[in-house]
């Protein structure tokens, strides 16, 4: 094990680049997607040339979650009893877990339907009206997750145990998931404009 220690340990500064990279490039093929996507559904419905746009920044997006995942896992092994006791690094890698299901969640159980999806109209299949709120939900869930990845990874220590950065965590999640409803029902009862 002291080896392996040793060895992560003498790396660590070209995992330390490959982790904040991935989460750059990951934060912001995420963000893009997500305008993207607000940008698309004015139009009412996702188009196949726009599905094929979101399916390749899904792709840089899962591509950033393993060089994330593996970069992270090389700087626990670098030092193990630090990054072991560091909240802000498993408050970090708790919310890339959450982005990885969130993610997951999404190209499985919305991306099937999304170029079904009507997204201003209110009489269609219920079906279709439950995808396109989950769609919402699961957009901002994976945008204030990026986002605090992000920040705490901008962060030195921080004065919070974990059980408080995770709560405070969720209620930002909880926070923009509320957002995201409101602007949901907006737009499919004619408060929000389609052009």
């Amino acid at each position: 094990m002291e080896d392996v220690i040793r060895f992560f340990s003498e790396y660590k500064h070209i995992s330390v680049i490959i982790h904040v990279l991935s989460v750059i490039v990951g934060m912001g093929a995420a963000l893009i997607s997500d305008i993207l996507f607000n940008i698309y559904i004015h139009n009412k419905k996702i188009e196949k040339n726009e599905n094929q746009t979101l399916q390749i920044l899904s792709d840089i997006v899962w591509v950033s979650l393993c060089f994330i995942v593996a970069s992270g896992i090389a700087l626990f092994l670098s030092d193990p009893m630090t990054y072991g006791y560091s909240v802000k690094f498993l408050v970090k890698m708790t919310i890339v877990g959450v982005i990885i299901i969130n993610g997951y969640l999404f190209w499985h159980l919305i991306h099937p339907s999304l170029e079904k999806i009507n997204f201003t109209d209110t009489n269609i299949h219920h079906k279709y009206v439950k995808l396109r709120k989950l769609s919402f939900v699961l957009g901002a869930v994976s945008l204030f997750s990026w986002l605090s990845a992000f920040v705490l990874g901008m962060l030195g220590n921080i004065s919070l145990t974990y059980l408080e950065a995770i709560a405070g965590y969720i209620l930002i999640c909880f926070g923009g998931i509320l957002f995201s409803q409101v602007v949901e029902y907006r737009m499919t009862h004619g408060k929000v404009k389609s052009n």
